[in-house]
């Protein structure tokens, strides 16, 4: 086929391709266009053939005109080559890359140049976008407090924040390192093993991870992590990450702030316990002192008409009850203080509430019905009888406050609950073990109280009562307490109150119940009794029951006396019977005279304090017993007979 015939051929190819086609000589004269070139111009192709690029109508800028020639003039040259350049107006220009290809004829000289070009207006478009994403990408990622970072699947770092950088000491040397390569041994592990979970996992995962920052200090960073993969196939894992270490910082200072408040508040509440526990002091010698007469020779009263079967022994033994519960007054104050010992038994529960109805029906509101719903076969508690009769007695007698001069219902009932974690949970008792607990349930449907109100209620002194009435809930509290029990609390305000005690059930039975004794005979055999007691009514009440036991009683009214009588005749006495708190001279100091003076001399010491404070000085020193204040007849006599060995 002859060359003009082939040269048809290719124009007819080239004028359905998608790509403009032209062919220009060396004066730059149109030999032929294709139709997409003319398009693109918007002159026809027949318009152009025979014309030069001087006569296109469509606008090109120098910079492109300049561009488009030395690319021509390499391809007339002999070289192919190509370039990019702009046409058409400054509102709509199209970029068009095109290659320069020389066309020799038969002498082999170059006779015009054939350029193909395409359209890559929407490419560089999409390229510029593509970097001004990324331009923004980074702007925002640099500009956010959040660390950021990117590492493919083999731990290389492909991308750092500038806020990572900052932040952690990082610098474009890192990129295409490992944690390894840049951070400590323990640090790059931690860092690279969650990467690994997440690669692993292929899914987003929060957790936290502590490095060290620029100026050396640990920092502390939430981070996310999440995997990816991109175009090609290969995968990535990025995060990002916000330091938690201000905040945590201002937990643990908070934290400690709360802990110091709480550290005050027990040294506020200890020193007001140490206050309290000097008023009971007090309030237990003095007190006690006086009872000790009211309650022994009521005592000694009731035995005396009990053998004669006289009706009035009936009543002395109210009295001594009486004269029991104001004594419990103390007691009910070292409780809560702290320094009152429990005389641990096993206790009938059901049967120490009977026994305080009578009681309770004098002393509770004449417009409150009181009653009893004693579950049978109640377990016992393993308790001290005393605190436990105050603790229902206080409860009830809170109750008829709260019921005041209306008509109303005080509820008392016994029951027993197999408390598990999580009830005791529930009622503020989770240090608790869980087992068998004997509850009491004290309720009525007085007043109630508010939320303020039942948060403060065991506090030792606060009180919505009149002066003087705040102390039975912190006292109840505390018996509670020291027995290894809880008290939960159920209030609405209009609508009544309920008190339920848990006290750990017991398997031992309690004690049958025992008639008072009656007065024995004489066992003194007129042996001698030194009583060395500062109260005379506790004096005179001491000889006239040893006196009526057989015994000599010598008296002396403080220790200095009783240590003279004692060493003017050191063989006479069996016994000496001595009060722990005196003036001029202590029980304690009484017991060492009397010792030096005699070593084998018999001491029983008396006192209003519990047995364990007021004999701690003597552990050793061979005390012959100890006399409880207030004490009764019995007591007294039973005391005296275990340190004579009658």
């Amino acid at each position: 086929m002859p060359l003009s015939q082939l040269a048809a051929v290719a124009e007819l190819v080239y004028d359905r391709l998608p790509v403009t086609v032209i062919r220009f000589d060396r004066d730059y004269r149109f030999l032929f266009v294709n139709r997409r070139y003319a398009e693109q111009v918007g002159q026809p192709a027949a318009e152009l053939i025979g014309r030069t690029f001087a006569d296109l109508t469509i606008p090109v800028p120098e910079g492109s005109r300049r561009a488009f020639g030395l690319a021509a003039g390499r391809a007339f040259a002999g070289e192919p080559d190509e370039c990019s350049f702009d046409i058409g107006p400054p509102t709509a220009v199209r970029t068009v890359h095109a290659l320069f290809l020389p066309e020799f004829d038969p002498a082999g000289r170059v006779a015009s140049v054939l350029s193909v070009g395409t359209d890559v207006t929407a490419f560089r478009e999409a390229e510029a976008a593509r970097r001004e994403a990324a331009g923004l990408f980074h702007t925002f990622m640099d500009a956010n407090p959040a660390v950021a970072w990117m590492k493919d699947a083999d731990g290389r770092y492909v991308y750092l924040s500038e806020s990572y950088r900052r932040q952690l000491g990082a610098d474009a040397g890192w990129l295409g390192k490992t944690d390894h390569d840049v951070w400590p041994a323990a640090e790059a592990e931690q860092f690279r093993a969650n990467d690994r979970r997440v690669l692993a996992g292929g899914a987003a995962e929060q957790m936290t991870e502590t490095a060290a920052a620029a100026d050396g200090t640990t920092r502390t960073w939430l981070s996310v992590k999440f995997p990816f993969t991109d175009a090609a196939g290969r995968r990535f894992v990025g995060g990002l990450g916000i330091e938690l270490t201000g905040q945590l910082r201002a937990e643990a200072e908070k934290r400690a702030a709360e802990e110091q408040r709480k550290h005050e508040k027990q040294i506020l509440h200890a020193q007001k316990l140490e206050s309290l526990g000097v008023l009971a002091g007090g309030i237990a010698h003095d007190f006690n002192n006086l009872l000790t007469g009211i309650l022994g020779y009521a005592s000694l009263a009731r035995l005396e008409l009990q053998a004669t079967g006289h009706p009035a022994a009936a009543h002395l033994e109210h009295i001594e009850k009486g004269a029991v519960r104001a004594a419990d007054l103390c007691g009910q104050m070292l409780a809560y203080a702290g320094k009152g010992q429990v005389a641990v038994q096993p206790t009938d529960l059901n049967r120490l509430v009977q026994e305080m109805a009578s009681l309770l029906a004098m002393t509770i509101s004449k417009k409150a019905v009181l009653r009893f719903d004693l579950a049978r076969d109640l377990p016992a508690v393993s308790g001290d009888p005393t605190q436990l009769r105050q603790v229902a007695m206080n409860l009830i007698t809170n109750a008829s406050d709260a019921i005041g001069d209306r008509s109303g219902l005080i509820g008392v009932a016994t029951g027993t609950i197999d408390a598990d974690a999580v009830y005791l949970a529930d009622i503020g008792a989770a240090d608790l073990p869980p087992r068998r607990y004997v509850t009491l349930e004290v309720s009525d449907n007085g007043c109630g109280m508010s939320e303020e109100t039942k948060a403060r209620i065991f506090e030792p002194f606060f009180t919505t009562k009149f002066t003087g009435r705040g102390l039975g809930l912190s006292a109840v509290a505390g018996i509670v307490r020291s027995h290894g029990g809880a008290i939960k609390v159920y209030s609405q305000a209009g609508k009544g109150t309920t008190f339920k005690v848990l006290l750990p059930a017991t398997a031992a039975a309690a004690p049958p119940d025992t008639p008072p004794p009656a007065l024995r005979a004489a066992f003194g055999r007129g042996r001698a009794v030194l009583v060395v007691d500062d109260e005379e009514a506790v004096r005179v009440l001491i000889r006239k029951v040893l006196t009526a036991a057989g015994f000599e009683a010598e008296l002396a009214a403080d220790g200095r006396a009783g240590v003279a009588a004692f060493a003017a005749r050191p063989h006479h006495f069996a016994l000496a019977l001595v009060d722990l708190t005196m003036p001029h001279l202590g029980g304690a100091d009484v017991f060492r005279e009397l010792r030096a003076v005699r070593k084998d001399v018999s001491v029983v010491l008396m006192s209003g304090f519990a047995e364990a404070d007021a004999t701690a000085g003597f552990a050793g020193k061979g005390l012959a017993g100890f006399l409880r204040k207030p004490f009764t007849v019995p007591d007294l006599l039973a005391a005296v007979r275990a340190a004579v060995g009658a």
